[in-house]
């Protein structure tokens, strides 16, 4: 199993707002270090989770990956794409375009600035479609290349293996998957007292949500359709251990690729 206790590449900082300019602009020309954006929302998790973990759990991944690799985390797009939530109290949302814009923008400023790579650690659904295409337009700049990934993609076999709640419909949103990487990463923010387990069907064929087992179609509704309490899925399953292990598997085939992206993706898509 992957884990995240391997020999550290450099200790070094983190973060990009911990440098000065003077010691940034030194690594980006000894060090060609990647550029990590996370990609998040403000939005609600249901009565058990706060509005901050897509944001908190991109973050967190992206976070220990450049601790190992050595690369430099970017501070984190914290409101994403949420229409459809907000019926909800607490949940904020930038619209589809502007928050696409926004992504592209933050590429190019990093291009001009002399970049050669990003990539995006996005840890909220609505926006994995606008993310992609985002990076599809960034890898059009010369010598800029950009790659994403919604961090639970990273960790699917783990999650497979360790799954308790049924298929489809039970792990989508504040379920046993966030729920257990809450436990393990921050557990004082879980109120376990409030949680609860909800799973409606959505009466249409061939239509689901899910975060493992997608299906067919594919339809945005209103939050409201698919949940009364904002969950979907079976939080009372999660458990502290197999966030331990859901996180560690994220960070480890995150590190993996970042090393890879380094060594043998210097140039644009294409080239």
């Amino acid at each position: 199993m992957l884990s995240v206790s391997e020999p550290i590449a450099r200790r070094t900082t983190v973060r990009l707002g911990d440098h000065t300019t003077n010691e940034l602009d030194e690594r980006l020309r000894t060090e060609e270090p990647i550029a990590v954006l996370p990609t998040g929302s403000c939005e609600q998790h249901g009565p058990h989770l706060p509005l901050d973990t897509d944001t908190f759990l991109a973050e967190s991944v992206a976070y220990e990956t450049c601790r190992q690799t050595g690369d430099v985390l970017l501070p984190a797009v914290a409101i994403g794409y949420n229409e459809k939530e907000l019926a909800f109290a607490g949940t904020v949302s930038v619209p589809a375009i502007p928050f696409f814009e926004g992504v592209v923008g933050i590429g190019r400023s990093l291009a001009r600035s002399g970049w050669r790579r990003m990539v995006v650690v996005n840890g909220h659904g609505w926006n994995n479609d606008l993310v992609r295409a985002a990076t599809h337009v960034l890898n059009e700049i010369d010598g800029f290349t950009v790659a994403c990934c919604s961090y639970w993609t990273l960790c699917h076999p783990e999650i497979r293996a360790l799954r308790e709640s049924p298929t489809p419909g039970g792990m989508a949103h504040g379920c046993e998957f966030e729920t257990s990487l809450m436990m393990h990463l921050r557990p004082g923010s879980v109120r376990m007292h409030a949680i609860v387990d909800e799973i409606k069907p959505s009466g249409i064929r061939h239509l689901h949500h899910d975060l493992l087992e997608k299906s067919p179609m594919f339809m945005p509704e209103p939050f409201g359709n698919l949940s009364t309490t904002g969950v979907i899925g079976s939080p009372s399953l999660a458990t502290a251990d197999k966030g331990r292990v859901w996180f560690q598997a994220a960070v480890g085939r995150l590190s993996e690729f970042l090393r890879d992206f380094r060594a043998k993706a210097p140039g644009p898509c294409g080239r």
